[in-house]
């Protein structure tokens, strides 16, 4: 084994900065994951049958390494997908003592048989809030819906509240070839203002065949797809017509977390930059919340800075090859911050944000 093969981490602390040494740090309040995943095998039997052959183009897309480490990480990642004792572990090695449990985002089935999706959803979010009862101090769940069907989306999405208590969902960042801002969505979006629940939008990556090198696919596909969905929510208005909808977004709001002024400036310089708006693009963008997974101090601290502390909270994406092992160390080393702030980021926010509070945990 070379010297190169022992420096590989792909579950464990990121390369993205140099990790501290001596005593962990944590703040005396409670601390919330809001971005991770686990998987229910009951799901993938019933739905995998009907898949298309071509369910997720990228595959074929992908070079043929990232195709054998792709099955190596299925293989290693599927029991801390699924035993959740494992994933108690995880959370005390990472100092976290609640997690907000979502889906894996290769269950959105959005591409199968619209009724097929709805039982797969039931499905999952049985699995996931029969989970969370085994340790309700320590686990929350998200739930997921058929989101391509608008009327079976708000039927499953009121069942989510009304019956399992889920104070959020997560959905991904396009239903097959349409936008988050479809018009035939705006029932939907209504429904989850009206619940007052957390969005938690992930991709499934913004496939290119330029992408197939390198992980490349991931790296850039996946805030890619994100960043599309931002834009459309955006500029087609979805936000400037829900002002009290509530967003968070995974990966650290991706490309348009750090690049909002281009927006703005196609805003004042073309037509077609704002015809369903009628103030700057950042404006709205100023109103979604953003996971701390950038992995490096700086563009952490960017993010503090730029929305503010009240619009950070933690996400690992535990279990994946591209998570974040040391989130609570990660918001400590950010050292232009005050214990307050990283309080809020650490746990309080998420709280807030599913309408708990600590004494839900004690």
């Amino acid at each position: 084994m070379t010297q190169h093969d022992i420096e590989l981490r792909p579950y464990g602390p990121t390369a993205g900065r140099e990790h501290p040494t001596g005593p962990a740090k944590r703040p005396k309040t409670l601390t919330v994951d809001l971005h991770n995943h686990m998987r229910t095998p009951e799901s993938d039997a019933l739905v995998k049958p009907h898949l298309p052959q071509d369910f997720h183009p990228s595959v074929g897309v992908a070079s043929d390494l990232t195709k054998q480490v792709n099955k190596k990480q299925s293989e290693d990642r599927e029991i801390p997908f699924t035993d959740i004792n494992v994933r108690l572990e995880q959370m005390d090695k990472s100092l976290l003592d609640v997690s907000a449990l979502s889906c894996s985002p290769q269950q959105f089935f959005y591409m199968v048989d619209k009724n097929l999706c709805a039982e797969s959803a039931e499905i999952i979010n049985d699995n996931i809030a029969a989970t969370a009862k085994t340790n309700p101090k320590r686990l929350v769940g998200l739930g997921t819906v058929p989101l391509q069907d608008t009327e079976l989306a708000i039927k499953e999405l009121d069942r989510c509240v009304n019956e399992l208590d889920f104070r959020g969902i997560q959905i991904g960042a396009r239903v097959g070839k349409e936008e988050l801002s479809a018009e035939r969505l705006e029932p939907f979006w209504k429904r989850c203002e009206e619940h007052d629940i957390l969005i938690f939008i992930h991709p499934s990556s913004f496939y290119s065949d330029r992408f197939g090198e390198h992980y490349m696919l991931n790296v850039i596909g996946n805030p890619l797809d994100t960043t599309v969905a931002i834009h459309y929510l955006i500029f087609d208005g979805v936000m400037e017509r829900y002002p009290n909808i509530k967003f968070y977004l995974s990966h650290g709001g991706a490309f348009p977390a750090s690049y909002a002024a281009r927006m703005d400036h196609v805003y004042g310089a073309r037509i077609d930059g704002r015809q369903k708006i009628y103030k700057k693009p950042s404006t709205y963008l100023e109103k979604f919340y953003f996971d701390t997974l950038v992995f490096s101090v700086d563009q952490l601290e960017f993010l503090i800075k730029k929305y503010g502390a009240d619009h950070v909270a933690i996400g690992t994406d535990y279990p994946a090859d591209m998570a974040e092992h040391d989130p609570v160390e990660h918001v400590y080393q950010v050292e232009s911050i005050t214990e307050e702030e990283r309080e809020k980021i650490c746990g309080l926010n998420a709280l807030r944000l599913l309408n708990l509070s600590e004494s839900d945990f004690k």
